[in-house]
C-alpha cells in the first residue's frame, strides 16, 4: 500500500448563510453524515474511506478573526500537514504568502495560505497545543 502524501487534502469548507438549511441539504441530498458536531461548523463525513465537508456559515463568531476567509459561494479547502511552520516556510520559498498565521484553533492549528496565483488554503495540523 502507498503510504498516505503528507499534505492530504482533509476537508472542504463550505461557506453558507442558512446554517439548518445547509445541513438538511448535504445530508439529504447526498447522505452524508455529521461526524464531528462543533458550536457552528458541523463536519459532514462523505462516506467509507472518502473525505470531510464542513459548514461554516458566514459571519459565525466562532471564526474569529479567521471570519475573512469564509464567504458564501467560494468552497475551502483544508490540507492536513504534521508541521505548520514548516509547511508555510515552503509556500513562502516557492512564490506563496502566508496570509493568516498559524494558530490554535480548538483540537486544530491552522493557517491559510495563498498560492503565487492569490488562491486560497487552509492547512491543519491536528493534535497541536498552544
Amino acid at each position: 500500500m502507498t503510504p498516505a502524501h503528507p499534505l492530504n487534502l482533509v476537508d472542504v469548507t463550505v461557506p453558507h448563510e442558512a446554517h439548518a438549511d445547509a445541513r438538511r441539504f448535504y445530508t439529504e441530498t447526498f447522505g452524508w453524515t455529521v461526524d464531528v458536531d462543533l458550536p457552528g461548523y458541523p463536519i459532514m463525513g462523505t462516506g467509507p474511506g472518502g473525505g470531510q465537508v464542513g459548514l461554516m456559515w458566514e459571519g459565525n463568531p466562532q471564526s474569529g478573526d479567521l471570519s475573512g476567509f469564509w464567504k458564501t459561494g467560494k468552497a475551502v479547502p483544508f490540507l492536513g500537514t504534521e508541521d505548520i511552520e514548516a509547511t508555510l516556510a515552503e509556500v513562502e520559498r516557492h512564490g506563496g504568502k502566508v496570509a493568516a498565521a498559524a494558530r490554535q484553533t480548538g483540537p486544530v492549528k491552522v493557517a491559510v495560505f495563498e498560492d503565487p496565483w492569490g488562491n486560497q488554503w487552509f492547512l491543519c495540523e491536528n493534535g497541536a497545543s498552544a
